[in-house]
């Protein structure tokens, strides 16, 4: 990366090759090469000989000169899809004549993430101890890897709460030998493909999204539909956290354990929070010009009149909150007891509820309250149509 090696390469493609049409150079990872090198390569950039032809290799080609990606063709290399690796390995076994089950191509093709060299290396390890077969059981026992299966168990295990076979299961995995840290990887790839899941639903889109045989798809879409998206985001962020500290940890499988076990708690708590009792005779409490009518609060009942509420909206564009507060223009807010209020949006705007169920939103929306009801403590829950529907179906 040096002017001294630029100046050599300058002196050898003057010479004509011995018997091919062309010289190539390759100069890989060349964003490293020193600023002086770049500038002593440009000329023979700008003017190479006929018989000469440079290939740049870099994954940052953002720190190239201007210099020099201007006086070059740009081609960018991509991964390969795991449907293409698999169609190759199918093509590889079936030209080798080696029977082979195809979740075993499948899972090859997944954790070579995207790299077909990596891919067939895996599948000639496999090969090696298979006298000739390729089984999916040879590909986790090669690789280390957890299978869908004891993935499935887990995500199981965490939906309901159940520690003791969570405990079990991180005991079968020490036995086996499975290395943690890369446990650890699969199981945050499980809830990552659970999370799309959830987002996606159930649409052709998805299995070209994950990839995966259409039973295994099956059972992760049912698991998905236990989770709610904010469960499956919080045991991703918990695993995540526990994997980026893994290397400062003496004793991986008890934190592990530790993760599962809070993850476990978290759930259990989120989903044994009580309801807000709501009164028979909800009522809007705000005129939100000209959308929504006041009607005269309950007794005993906070007061949001509408100055207060407009009040409200304009602390929150001045929090820079501009896209909360459209949001919050289209709402009702109604009592839901003596202490908490609910914002009731329009149809079923189940995108815009999660943004303003955030917890930051929430906490600014409470505090601002606090401040124009001179320093009452007001819970807000955020609410859609139909949950308001299925509050006042519970009451009657």
């Amino acid at each position: 990366n040096s002017v001294d090696n630029v100046r050599d390469l300058r002196e050898d493609v003057v010479y004509t090759p011995a018997c091919t049409r062309y010289k190539v150079y390759i100069i890989d990872e060349v964003h490293m090469l020193s600023a002086g090198a770049f500038n002593a390569l440009l000329k023979t950039l700008e003017e190479p000989p006929s018989h000469v032809v440079f290939i740049l290799a870099t994954t940052e080609p953002n720190k190239l000169p201007a210099t020099i990606l201007s006086r070059c063709q740009r081609y960018d290399f991509r991964r390969i899809t795991s449907g293409g690796i698999a169609a190759r390995l199918h093509t590889i076994c079936t030209a080798k004549g080696v029977e082979f089950e195809e979740e075993a191509l499948h899972l090859i093709a997944g954790i070579s993430d995207g790299a077909l060299r990596d891919a067939i290396s895996i599948l000639d390890q496999c090969l090696s101890i298979g006298n000739g077969k390729l089984k999916y059981s040879d590909v986790i026992s090669i690789t280390g890897m957890a299978d869908k299966q004891i993935m499935s168990l887990f995500a199981d295990s965490l939906i309901e709460q159940n520690i003791s076979k969570i405990i079990s299961l991180v005991n079968q995995i020490a036995a086996e030998g499975k290395d943690i840290s890369q446990f650890i990887s699969s199981l945050i790839l499980y809830f990552r493909d659970l999370l799309v899941c959830k987002l996606i639903g159930e649409s052709p889109v998805l299995s070209n999204v994950l990839d995966v045989p259409s039973e295994i798809l099956k059972t992760m879409n049912s698991e998905a539909q236990r989770l709610a998206k904010d469960e499956i985001v919080g045991i991703l962020n918990e695993l995540s956290d526990l994997e980026s500290n893994l290397r400062w940890l003496s004793h991986p499988r008890i934190s592990l354990e530790i993760s599962l076990i809070k993850i476990c708690t978290k759930i259990l708590t989120q989903k044994s929070e009580p309801t807000y009792q709501i009164m028979d005779n909800i009522q809007p409490m705000y005129d939100q010009k000209p959308q929504c009518t006041v009607g005269s609060p309950v007794e005993q009942n906070i007061d949001i009149t509408v100055a207060i509420w407009d009040n409200v909206l304009k602390e929150l564009n001045k929090a820079g909150k501009n896209p909360l507060c459209s949001i919050l223009r289209t709402a009702e807010i109604v009592n839901l007891n003596e202490n908490c209020i609910g914002i009731v949006l329009p149809g079923n705007e189940g995108a815009n509820k999660q943004i303003i169920s955030q917890h930051d939103n929430i906490k600014l929306l409470e505090n601002i309250l606090k401040r124009e009801l001179q320093g009452k403590d007001i819970k807000v829950k955020c609410l859609i149509k139909d949950d308001l529907k299925n509050i006042k179906k519970s009451i009657s």
